[in-house]
């Protein structure tokens, strides 16, 4: 082997080295910016009664940002499991005594992560909350809920597989039945027709005349209305004057002393 092949070989060692090198480094800088190497970290705790969901290494999130990661899972002798969460400290002062921390997850099947709301703080106040633990609220159990989920779909199967041919067969008899009174009234509609048409013609002329007679009546009635007021009024003072000239000749021929002297003897 020649020298010139000796220095290439050498130096594609090198580059494939080099490369190498630089690829981990890569790696190693990202890791580090993922787990938060070097940050200042503010640590806090909570307290669930089930971990399910829970892991160390997890994801910590803020308003749906990465601010630090699930530290140590811990059984405690109660049963409860203590966990510890390590929050960079610049984003420590988002988080105050009205904060909640909840279990998320990415969609349906994505990765779980840990939410905690925000509850902004002065950042004075932010060397105070180190060691601080956060209300936990224990996640749904999703498993009992789909298996429910499945039970019930599974007895409404059963029950539709059971049911559903009955119910065709009424609905099937019951549209027949509806089928036959329509054809019984289309016939009985062809055969009264006429008839009813013709009363309701003679309805209608019936209620025309009915109508043009009280017309008439009215008329009448206002037409003769003045006239037999004054024909009232006219035997009204006939009777008045029948009355006095009554009077005035029972005066004239003394009966009115006849008349009241049996009265005074008896």
């Amino acid at each position: 082997m020649t020298s010139a092949e000796e220095s290439s070989v050498q130096r594609d060692r090198w580059l494939f080295v080099g490369s190498g090198l630089v690829l981990i480094s890569a790696v190693m800088v990202g890791l580090a910016r993922e787990q938060h190497w070097g940050q200042p970290m503010v640590g806090f705790r909570l307290v669930s009664q089930d971990a399910t969901g829970l892991r160390s290494g997890q994801e910590v999130r803020i308003s749906g940002m990465p601010v630090g990661r699930v530290g140590r899972l811990q059984l405690q002798p109660n049963a409860d499991v203590s966990v510890e969460v390590q929050v960079a400290q610049r984003y420590a002062a988002l988080i105050g005594p009205k904060s909640v921390a909840r279990q998320g997850q990415e969609g349906f099947v994505g990765d779980h992560y840990l939410e905690i709301s925000p509850d902004p703080q002065p950042t004075a106040e932010s060397t105070k909350l180190r060691g601080r633990q956060l209300r936990y609220e224990q996640s749904i159990a999703l498993r009992p809920l789909l298996q429910q989920l499945q039970a019930s779909l599974q007895n409404t199967a059963k029950l539709t597989g059971n049911d559903l041919p009955h119910t065709l067969r009424e609905a099937r008899r019951s549209l027949g039945e509806v089928n036959n009174l329509a054809d019984t009234l289309r016939r009985e509609s062809a055969v009264t027709g006429p008839d009813l048409r013709q009363t309701l013609r003679q309805l209608s002329r019936t209620g025309s005349n009915a109508e043009q007679t009280s017309t008439q009546a009215r008329e009448l009635l206002q037409a003769s209305q003045p006239a037999l007021l004054r024909t009232l009024e006219d035997v009204q003072r006939l009777t008045r004057t029948s009355q006095r000239l009554l009077q005035g000749l029972m005066g004239l021929t003394g009966m009115d002393e006849d008349a009241s002297r049996p009265q005074q003897q008896r």
